[in-house]
């Protein structure tokens, strides 16, 4: 089973890479969870029409914006850490983004039920 949770992460993850929303969601519980707040005070966000729209308007900060995993671990039980890299330019101050987190996903019966941001793998 562990192997098909990291399997739905990393079609999850590829899916908002390739900005298809309605692929990503379809991988999430509708009642899911999307927390940043540990990376951008922000208040989770609750089901898909409001992770969707908590994932634009965070891409929409940026231009040239794309991410890559650098690896997928298994945690066991339902947890499965995603080390991520992005980059891009600040929309308005076109500042260079190059930075590294982390994101903890929980999924439960093959579906994405809570996603958590870290600053750090650390943190994670």
């Amino acid at each position: 089973m562990s192997g098909e949770q990291v399997e739905v992460v990393r079609k999850h993850i590829e899916a908002y890479r390739r900005q298809n929303a309605p692929v990503a969601l379809s991988l999430m519980d509708p009642h899911a969870v999307l927390d940043m707040s540990r990376v951008d005070g922000s208040d989770p966000s609750h089901g898909h029409e409001a992770i969707d729209e908590a994932v634009t308007r965070y891409r929409g900060t940026f231009e040239d914006y794309d991410y890559r995993v650098e690896r997928l671990t298994d945690l066991g039980s339902v947890a499965i850490l995603a080390v991520v890299t992005e980059t891009g330019r600040g929309k308005g101050s076109g500042a260079p983004v190059d930075r590294r987190f982390a994101t903890l996903y929980t999924v439960i019966d093959g579906r994405i039920v809570r996603v958590t941001q870290f600053g750090t793998e650390q943190g994670a």
